[in-house]
């Protein structure tokens, strides 16, 4: 089987709660090709702290493979289906999936310091402007020394906060005045 041939980006696949881990080993058993973005937070328990390794979007994984290969990826044990638009799986392009990669090897980088007041408020729509998540818009969340941005994956309908400096991004023209 050749399930990368011929597609266009990666799918969304849903799995069983806490699942993410062995639902990605038994797609690559597979042939196919998943990415479980994940993140490590530091996590107490009564007597000790511990560096856990999670799913960056709980229930969740991307697989890349045809639309000709998603009766492979219903068939694991583990996937409850793969995300949809409308009637045909949903794709996300793989630059958003290499720019959330780079953007999660930059872990533990220190925000620009702003210097000029805040310009921005909460629930403002935003576009970023450089860096490794350029062109995608985002969500004001927090309003501090450095922003915090919610990016929306319209097709996961999860989100994710990074904190970004406030010197990365503009505010997003609003699709109204787009279309005048």
């Amino acid at each position: 089987m050749s399930p990368n041939s011929g597609e266009t980006g990666w799918m969304v696949v849903w799995t069983e709660s806490r699942a993410e881990k062995k639902v990605a080993s038994r797609i690559a058993a597979k042939g196919i090709e998943p990415w479980l973005p994940t993140i490590t937070q530091r996590h107490r328990w009564s007597d000790r702290w511990r560096e856990v390794v999670l799913p960056l979007f709980p229930g969740y994984l991307f697989a890349r493979a045809g639309e000709a290969h998603v009766h492979h990826l219903l068939r694991t044990p583990g996937v409850l289906t793969v995300v949809k638009a409308g009637t045909k799986p949903a794709v996300v392009p793989a630059s958003f999936i290499a720019s959330l990669r780079r953007a999660l090897e930059l872990d533990g980088t220190a925000p620009e310091a702003v210097v000029e007041p805040p310009t921005f408020a909460v629930d403002d729509e935003v576009v970023v402007q450089n860096g490794p998540l350029a062109g995608l818009r985002g969500v004001v969340r927090q309003a501090k020394g450095s922003r915090q941005l919610v990016v929306w994956i319209a097709s996961v309908g999860r989100g994710v906060a990074f904190t970004i400096s406030a010197a990365l991004v503009a505010h997003a023209e609003t699709r109204s005045s787009q279309a005048v």
